[in-house]
């Protein structure tokens, strides 16, 4: 019987790979509305980690001088206890400090997203799931320069990692509708006193700006 993995939210790690803002203008260089489609679920990917609480590791491509970091306006949303690390190697796994930093997260569970596709994230990813972990690959949360990514993500799939998106996430960390913050007329019907305010400036995830994929 084959084995059905469903997210559970204290298991769940994210691992953002290396959105930096040289890869963004390789793979967007007219600054267009799939860049924009794509830094909207960022930035909501953000905000779900940091009002949950879920752990999040973020990566750099070294040299920083020319990459750069997180984009100002991810920058603005990244939680206070992510992890940041710069990296030298392609792939996630293979650099000492980010294995030890993957290997302390409470749960085998990890959603990965950025850039680019069919080189760090795919390596990044391999090396996930030969440590053992159970990979959602946020799909559109990813990009790259390479205009035809379909093999390396057929490659990934294929290895294992589960086929994901932010939308099909948010939904399952939260599971029933009045669990749904970004639904108030349901959720006001309960008293969620006990939990962190929602970001005011969260949008249903029914109204981002459209995905294309690339297959």
């Amino acid at each position: 019987m084959m084995e059905i993995h469903s997210i559970d939210p204290p298991k769940l790690g994210i691992l953002l790979i290396d959105v930096q803002p040289a890869f963004l203008g390789y793979a967007f260089p007219d600054h267009g509305e799939e860049r924009e489609s794509l830094l909207v679920r960022l930035e909501h990917l953000l905000m779900l980690a940091d009002w949950m609480d879920l752990p999040l590791i973020t990566t750099f491509e070294k040299p920083i001088a020319e990459n750069g970091e997180l984009p100002d306006r991810l920058e603005a949303l990244f939680p206070i206890n992510g992890q940041r690390f710069v990296k030298n190697y392609f792939g996630c796994t293979s650099e000492d400090e980010i294995r030890a930093a993957i290997e302390q997260l409470p749960g085998n569970q990890i959603a990965v997203a950025g850039a680019e596709t069919d080189v760090c994230i795919m390596q990044s990813v391999l090396g996930l799931l030969q440590m053992g972990y159970q990979v959602f690959l946020l799909e559109d949360c990813l990009f790259t320069s390479e205009p035809q990514p379909a093999p390396s993500l057929r490659r990934m799939y294929q290895a294992g990692a589960i086929p994901c998106t932010l939308k099909s996430m948010a939904y399952e960390l939260v599971r029933c509708v009045d669990e749904v913050p970004w639904y108030p007329e349901a959720w006001n019907l309960k008293d969620h006193s006990d939990i962190k305010p929602f970001p005011n400036n969260f949008i249903p995830p029914e109204e981002w700006p459209i995905w294309e994929p690339k297959h």
